[in-house]
């Protein structure tokens, strides 16, 4: 005769399971969130810093040409000078120094050049950024609110299974569910229940004795000889 303890157990086990499961996932949860806001994060400072490196280069054109702009109201400044100097050696002077102001605005000129093909190329490149990382966000942001949102249904199960699971257990008998309660407990996280497999048992996969295979076979629940885990044998 089956042990009538078999059913409702494997029942309230198939609850319990379910409910650590969930437990267990959500446990992992708040790990996969700070994840997904650390990628964010990245992405934020990965598109700032392409347009910091834009702004600062377009800065430094800006200062470039400020320095052009300087450099020749200088020498304007030195040619209407000059008109009134009456001095060869003060005149020569003013001619030397318009001289070096055109030559370093052609200097300055050379470097722009170079500075405007390396905007036009930050540019392309900030652009490129934000755009990979605007899609990359939408995505993360799409992935946290999917875990807000499976968090709170699996709450909601979990909140469930709890309530009802005194209703499953009231159907075991006290002592079977003491043993079984206790097997819960158990740090290893499996079943306490296991079925019997091809003489051995489901759980540590060691051979039973003949005697507990013996009153296995007659539909009893009986302690795994080596692991002291449930066993019940299939009833065919």
């Amino acid at each position: 005769m089956i042990d009538p303890n078999l059913e409702p157990l494997l029942i309230l086990q198939e609850a319990d399971m379910r409910r650590k499961g969930m437990e267990t996932r959500l446990k992992l949860l708040p790990k996969e969130m700070d994840a997904i806001i650390a990628r964010r994060d990245k992405l934020n400072a990965d598109t700032a810093k392409a347009a910091e490196i834009l702004k600062k280069e377009e800065l430094a054109i800006k200062n470039c040409e400020a320095e052009i702009a300087r450099l020749t109201a200088d020498s304007q400044k030195l040619q209407q000078q000059s008109a009134l100097v009456k001095k060869n050696n003060e005149y020569q002077a003013m001619l030397m120094q318009i001289a070096d102001n055109k030559q370093k605005i052609g200097e300055i000129e050379e470097i722009l050049i170079e500075k405007f093909d390396k905007v036009a190329e930050l540019k392309e490149n900030a652009e490129k950024v934000r755009r990979a990382n605007a899609l990359e966000l939408r995505n993360a942001r799409a992935e946290f609110e999917e875990l807000l949102a499976f968090s709170k249904n699996v709450k909601a199960e979990i909140e469930k299974a709890v309530k009802d699971r005194p209703v499953l257990a009231a159907k075991v008998g006290e002592d079977m569910l003491s043993v079984y309660e206790r097997l819960l407990k158990g740090k290893d996280n499996t079943p306490p229940l296991t079925k019997l497999d091809n003489g051995c048992c489901g759980n540590c996969h060691m051979r039973v004795t003949m005697q507990t295979a013996n009153e296995l076979s007659k539909g009893k629940i009986e302690h795994c000889d080596n692991c002291q885990h449930l066993l019940y044998a299939d009833p065919e």
